[in-house]
């Protein structure tokens, strides 16, 4: 955190970001400001070469760092497992060659106040350009609140549990709904309610990440990724990777950098 002086003479702290030519525009920066004190919403944002150039506290909590001196500058490499690393990598490529928008990607992040205590956040990132600057991706994640204790919260995180464990397997909604202790039509408003899609929908769109992240981490035929991660072909898999991430399977792959060829 850096400390500057208001008209007012009020000396404020606001959110670290790398100088030069990644200094950040001034809306991108502002939503780092009124973010920066809010314990449950994290933001970054990272320039095309996936540096993170500008952190709130939450995020750097998240890192396990103390300060986002120890955040700026370095990449999700630097920072998490790597499957996590490049799964987030080869998510913020696709989202700057296609500029669609990730909406409510859930995953789950330890929560550094109760160490080894999981909870689910839900991930929007979006590309952000200004004339006369290169594009940056900026990411928030906000607690899913599936960490409650009502019926309605626990049914859901298990039927959203069984979807992560099993989505390569053959999935009804009958399945989820029996993981969730609910009824079929309620699991359905349930899930649109926090994850604004269907349970269907929802195994589909996992499916295409668990590819993506087989794309960016390996280079097997895609028609076995296909198989591996439930779709019955090939030609379903590069229809519901197109809709879900935005490219074809072979243009998300050819977007690797070099060395992770």
């Amino acid at each position: 955190m850096t400390s500057r002086r208001t008209s007012t003479g009020t000396v404020t702290n606001r959110p670290v970001t790398t100088p030069g030519p990644t200094a950040l525009a001034t809306d991108t920066q502002l939503l780092l400001d009124l973010f920066d004190t809010v314990p449950h919403v994290m933001v970054c944002v990272k320039d095309v070469d996936g540096v993170y150039v500008g952190v709130n506290r939450a995020f750097v909590r998240r890192t396990r760092r103390r300060h986002a001196g120890e955040v700026l500058g370095r990449r999700a490499g630097d920072l998490f497992p790597v499957a996590l690393a490049a799964s987030y990598e080869a998510q913020d490529r696709a989202l700057l060659a296609t500029g669609q928008t990730v909406q409510n990607q859930l995953e789950v992040i330890a929560d550094t106040d109760r160490p080894g205590d999981g909870r689910w956040y839900l991930t929007t990132k979006v590309r952000h350009h200004v004339s006369g600057r290169e594009p940056v991706v900026v990411a928030t994640s906000v607690d899913a609140q599936l960490g409650d204790r009502s019926d309605s919260a626990t049914g859901l995180r298990a039927a959203i549990e069984l979807v992560h464990e099993r989505c390569h397997e053959p999935l009804r909604v009958a399945d989820l709904a029996i993981a969730a202790g609910m009824s079929a039509d309620r699991l359905e408003r349930s899930m649109r309610r926090v994850l604004a899609v269907s349970p269907k929908q929802y195994v589909l769109r996992m499916r295409a990440e668990r590819a993506a992240a087989m794309l960016a981490t390996s280079d097997e035929p895609i028609a076995r990724i296909a198989a591996e991660c439930g779709f019955y072909d090939q030609s379903q898999m590069t229809r519901q990777f197109r809709a879900h991430i935005g490219m074809t399977p072979n243009d998300y792959r050819q977007a690797r950098p070099a060395d992770a060829r």
